[in-house]
C-alpha cells in the first residue's frame, strides 16, 4: 500500500472508485446493456424472419409464374385444339355440303335428262300421229276411197316402219 501510497494513489479512494465502477457497471448492465441486447435480438430475430419471408414469397413467386407459365401453355394448347378442331368441323362441313350440291347437280341433272326423254317421246309421238295423219289423208286423196279403222290402223304402222 505503500508503493500506490508513493505514486500518489490513495487506496480508499481507489476502492471507492472501485466499488462505484462495480456499481455503474451492474446499474448500467442491468438497465441499459440488457435492454438494448434484448431489443438488437428482437431486432435481429425480425429481420431474420423478413428475410425468411422474403425468400419464401420469392419461392412463391416462382412457383406462381410457373404455374402461370404452365396454364398460359395449356390455354394455348387448348386454344390451338379448339381452332384446329373448328377447322376440321369446317373442312367436314364443307365436304358435306360439296357432296350434297354434286347430290342435287347430278339429281337435276337426270331429272332433266328425263324431262328432255320424256319430251323427246312426246314429240316423237306427236310427230306420229300428225305424221300418221297427213299419211292418212294422203292416202285418203290418193284412193279416193274412205278406209276402215282396223285398214287405217294398218297402213299407219306399216308407213311409220
Amino acid at each position: 500500500m505503500e508503493a500506490l501510497a508513493n505514486l500518489g494513489i490513495d487506496w480508499k479512494l481507489l476502492t471507492a472508485q472501485a466499488v462505484n465502477f462495480l456499481i455503474l457497471l451492474f446499474v448500467l448492465r442491468r438497465f441499459a446493456y440488457r435492454p438494448m441486447l434484448d431489443f438488437l435480438e428482437q431486432r435481429s430475430d425480425r429481420i431474420e424472419q423478413g428475410l425468411k419471408d422474403a425468400e419464401a414469397a420469392q419461392v412463391k413467386l416462382a412457383q406462381m409464374e410457373e404455374r402461370e407459365k404452365a396454364t398460359l401453355a395449356a390455354a394455348r394448347s387448348e386454344a390451338r385444339s379448339i381452332v384446329e378442331a373448328a377447322e376440321a368441323s369446317a373442312k367436314k362441313r364443307d365436304a358435306e355440303r360439296l357432296i350434297e350440291t354434286e347430290a342435287a347437280t347430278k339429281r337435276f341433272t337426270e331429272e332433266a335428262r328425263v324431262k328432255i326423254e320424256e319430251e323427246k317421246q312426246k314429240a316423237l309421238t306427236e310427230a306420229k300421229q300428225e305424221i300418221a295423219q297427213v299419211v292418212t289423208a294422203s292416202v285418203e286423196k290418193i284412193l279416193k276411197e274412205t278406209v276402215d279403222a282396223a285398214k287405217d290402223q294398218d297402213i299407219i304402222k306399216k308407213s311409220l316402219h
